[in-house]
């Protein structure tokens, strides 16, 4: 089950100016480089969150569950110290020296480079060898949806504005896809993970579609390669209406700053 969590204020997030640029990132007061943009850095630019920034405010069961279990396998495999007491080699084990974020980056490194290995692929180029067993079978459901009209750009909504992955059109019919890649050990079955389904319905609002045309979770298995599962919505409008529009409004409550203004 989705619940609304905690908001937590002032943590860094993915933000965007007005205009759709890429605002992760601010320079430092000391001209040392840059540091990661935070809420308060929003305000006085007057940036817009992320769609992932705004779906934080929900509890993620899957994505919990998988810390939960790359947190134990941290423990079981790592190596103790003699002598070393159990809470102490926990302790150094998960927040010393986090060793249950080695795989978690691991993840995310293979996740992005499927990404960038798809949008390349669509556009044309040759797939790399390494993530082609992951890449081709994605793309080639991808297809089914016609031929690409954009890809790996910033739309700008209602108080938000994000990155979408793929943006199809069917020649024939004219019917639109939005298309969000993730990547994930076990794609859910029984359709889209509500969070995912979510940050669609924004993509969907942001973009000229008709309420006829729809938005698709692609999710690539990297536990099985070759493994490619489809979830297609139509009714993204209502999810929109009904729950990310709510959410949105909740996240400016908590947060006490409202974009548009």
């Amino acid at each position: 089950m989705t619940t609304a969590a905690r908001v937590q204020n002032g943590l860094a997030a993915h933000w965007y100016s007005k205009t759709g640029e890429p605002m992760h990132f601010i320079e430092r007061s000391d001209g040392q480089g840059t540091r990661p943009a935070t809420l308060r850095d929003a305000k006085k630019l007057g940036l817009l969150p992320s769609p992932t920034s705004i779906l934080k405010v929900l509890r993620a069961p899957q994505l919990e569950a998988w810390l939960i279990e790359q947190a134990c396998l941290a423990v079981l495999t790592a190596p103790r110290k003699e002598g070393e007491a159990l809470d102490d080699f926990v302790e150094r084990v998960l927040h010393t020296e986090r060793q249950q974020d080695e795989q978690a980056q691991k993840a995310r490194d293979l996740g992005t480079k499927i990404h960038d290995d798809i949008a390349s692929v669509l556009k044309g180029l040759a797939c790399p060898k390494d993530t082609e067993q992951y890449v081709m079978p994605a793309v080639k459901e991808m297809q089914r949806f016609g031929v690409m009209r954009g890809s790996e750009f910033v739309v700008t909504g209602d108080r938000c504005a994000g990155r979408l992955d793929v943006w199809f059109e069917n020649q024939v019919t004219q019917q639109q896809t939005v298309v969000d890649v993730k990547t994930t050990s076990n794609p859910p079955l029984k359709g889209s993970w509500l969070e995912h389904k979510l940050q669609l319905s924004f993509y969907g609002k942001a973009l000229p579609l008709a309420m006829s045309d729809q938005t698709a979770n692609v999710y690539i298995s990297t536990k099985t390669p070759g493994m490619v599962v489809v979830d297609v919505h139509s009714d993204w409008a209502q999810t929109y209406e009904h729950g990310f529009k709510p959410l949105l409004a909740y996240w400016c409550f908590a947060n006490n700053y409202d974009p548009s203004k």
